[in-house]
């Protein structure tokens, strides 16, 4: 009698397996409970099963411990094909945001700051808090029109625990003599109420204090300049920048960190910074253009790698740059 043979492939050995799963928590610096958390596991059951002493079925903790190696090496290799976006780096626009935090901070006075997404706004305004002392950003969110939001918010950047009717005085309290700016980026979404509690933390805590955020903001604080009821919020605000569209000499800055060579491409990437989503579109497609172009086995990214990558990123053709100034 022949016996029937299958192809099903063989489960690992499982002590190869548990060394493997070692030596990958070493190089990713996981502790056994990080480990079995991203592979699903109960802690308790994969660290009997790591010390060959788990007594339930092995072969389930020996298939969810494989899986996550391999996703461990898939990451790995995303990793080496995606390359890493640059820094930071000091444009036109960023520059003239620098100084108006200055002017915010030393002043004291109070800043607005709004434009379209993409611009580089809180690219810069992170880049200045990294750079200085007593700056303090928070980033609101549609969840924080309220002022008791956004205060909790403030404190827990300070590291404030108060809480409730002294949460206020707290922090007016912390921010006081500190010659500090405090910084609220996404303010787009932050009430009027909201605003004016922000107003009054510079005006008794006597800081800077900045409020950033997209195109409905500065239209929100325009809009008080007919309403006396805000009128001390709108006359607060001594120092104004509306930035509408990203420069070409930023576009110039940022393409020139990615080491372009091909001046086709160039153009490919400045008219996608023009389009909605601005520098940060044009950051994503040269990413995801240079990854595509190192799957083919090239260093240098071509235009058919950028209408590749825009694609992906946005629907219909690659877009055509148009030299309107900056």
């Amino acid at each position: 009698m022949v016996k029937e043979t299958t192809n099903a492939p063989a489960m690992p050995d499982a002590s190869s397996l548990r060394n493997r799963a070692r030596l990958a928590q070493e190089q990713q610096g996981l502790s056994n409970r990080q480990a079995s958390d991203a592979m699903g596991v109960a802690y308790t059951t994969y660290s009997a099963w790591l010390n060959n002493s788990y007594a339930g079925n092995n072969d389930r903790i020996d298939e969810a411990v494989e899986k996550w190696l391999k996703s461990l090496d898939v990451k790995r290799q995303e990793r080496e094909l995606t390359p890493i976006i640059p820094g930071f780096i000091m444009t036109a626009t960023a520059s003239r945001i620098f100084a108006m935090l200055d002017g915010a901070r030393f002043g004291p006075d109070m800043a607005m700051i709004a434009g379209d997404a993409g611009v580089g706004k809180t690219v810069a305004l992170n880049a200045y808090q990294r750079r200085n002392n007593n700056v303090w950003m928070v980033t609101a969110r549609p969840a924080m029109r309220s002022p008791t939001a956004i205060l909790t918010r403030i404190a827990k950047e300070l590291g404030l625990r108060e809480r409730g009717n002294g949460l206020d005085e707290a922090i007016i309290e912390r921010l006081t003599d500190t010659g500090g700016l405090l910084i609220v980026d996404e303010a787009h979404h932050l009430s009027i109420q909201a605003l004016e509690e922000i107003r009054s933390l510079h005006d008794l805590a006597e800081i800077g204090v900045v409020i950033a955020g997209n195109a409905p903001l500065n239209d929100k604080i325009d809009g008080l300049g007919r309403s006396k009821e805000h009128a001390q919020l709108f006359s607060r605000i001594g120092l104004r920048r509306y930035i509408q569209r990203p420069l070409e000499r930023d576009m110039c800055a940022i393409i020139a960190e990615w080491n372009i060579q091909d001046d086709d491409v160039k153009v490919a990437a400045k008219g996608i910074a023009q389009k909605p989503g601005g520098l940060r579109s044009m950051s994503k497609v040269l990413r995801n253009a240079m990854r595509m172009a190192r799957i083919s086995g090239n260093d240098h990214i071509t235009t058919d790698d950028m209408k590749r990558a825009w694609a992906e990123h946005m629907t219909g053709e690659l877009p055509k740059f148009r030299r309107v100034g900056g």
